[in-house]
């Protein structure tokens, strides 16, 4: 290298010349503008000369996964569960599905159109999606299929890699007319009994010998049945914690009304269960799944519960 300056043909190691102090060029910026020229500017006459920069290859987003079982999120408070107000419930079975989570929105979709075709009597079948209770609660998507006081709910939804199906059925007991007048007795004797015993009372103290004329035998009956009112005012408060609960746990304020179901009530949640379950199986055999992997369930109809 060579001082510009004094022209010293050793100028020295470092940046400035040993000779006559002059900043020496960078040798390192020099060589690299020397390796690396800037691109020449193409001329407009030869267009074609530009270099073609390929378009980039759009990016697949990927679907963002449907129905898929416990997915979680915020929703607002509700002191009710999922299935507030279709009844108690009964019998609950599921399948699991290996490999098939890709069939979980085409299956739903055959199994809409397989319930738009049976036509079965006296039955409605909807979509609705329904809360789990408390504040961090699943949304999931059912079908409801109601006949009568029958209810069947059918959710069909990708776990993980496999597809899940579960069917449950609900129910409603049919409401006791001798029930109903109990308790109208029992409030009728909680109203009328203070005022005929402050009549019959105050008619004995006004009438020291009414023993003659049959106002003390209504004052003696009243006495006696004294702890019959009693006993009124606790059942009727023992039916009243139980339809609140009944009413805080499934929105239903007549369950103290209700019996167990009788033959008739049980073939219909048994006919609605077996129809539910043999729509899904037309609908795998619409979608090509096989049905041998989705075995018949056990048994039908309600189960006994202990509580």
């Amino acid at each position: 290298m060579v001082c510009p300056n004094c022209l010293e043909p050793e100028p020295g190691p470092g940046p400035f010349c040993m000779n006559c102090g002059t900043r020496l060029p960078d040798t390192q910026q020099a060589t690299v503008a020397i390796a690396n020229p800037p691109p020449t500017a193409p001329q407009a006459s030869a267009p074609s000369a530009r270099p073609q920069v390929p378009n980039p290859a759009p990016v697949a987003t990927p679907a963002p996964a449907v129905g898929q079982l416990g997915s979680a999120g915020t929703a607002a408070v509700s002191i009710w569960g999922p299935f507030a107000g279709y009844g108690t419930r009964g019998r609950h079975v599921a399948w699991l599905l290996n490999d098939l989570h890709e069939q979980a929105e085409t299956l739903r979709d055959a199994v809409l159109d397989r319930f738009t075709r049976r036509q079965i009597p006296k039955v409605r079948v909807t979509q609705e999606t329904l809360t789990r209770q408390g504040i961090i609660a699943d949304r999931r998507p059912y079908f409801l299929v109601r006949r009568d006081r029958a209810t069947a709910g059918l959710y069909i939804a990708r776990f993980g890699r496999d597809l899940y199906i579960s069917q449950v059925t609900y129910y409603k007991g049919p409401i006791s007319n001798v029930r109903i007048l109990v308790v109208l007795a029992l409030i009728g004797f909680v109203i009328l009994y203070p005022p005929v015993y402050s009549a019959a009372w105050n008619a004995v103290n006004a009438d020291p010998f009414s023993g003659l004329n049959g106002l003390g035998t209504v004052m003696w009956l009243t006495c006696f049945i004294g702890p019959l009112y009693l006993m009124s005012y606790v059942a009727l408060g023992l039916i009243a914690i139980f339809t609140l609960y009944k009413w805080l746990t499934e929105k239903d304020w007549m369950a103290a009304f209700r019996v167990p179901p009788n033959e008739f009530d049980v073939d219909d949640m048994v006919s609605l269960e077996k129809s539910v379950e043999q729509t899904v199986r037309e609908g795998l055999d619409m979608v090509g799944i096989e049905q041998r992997l989705m075995p018949p369930a056990a048994e039908y109809g309600p189960r006994r519960r202990l509580i």
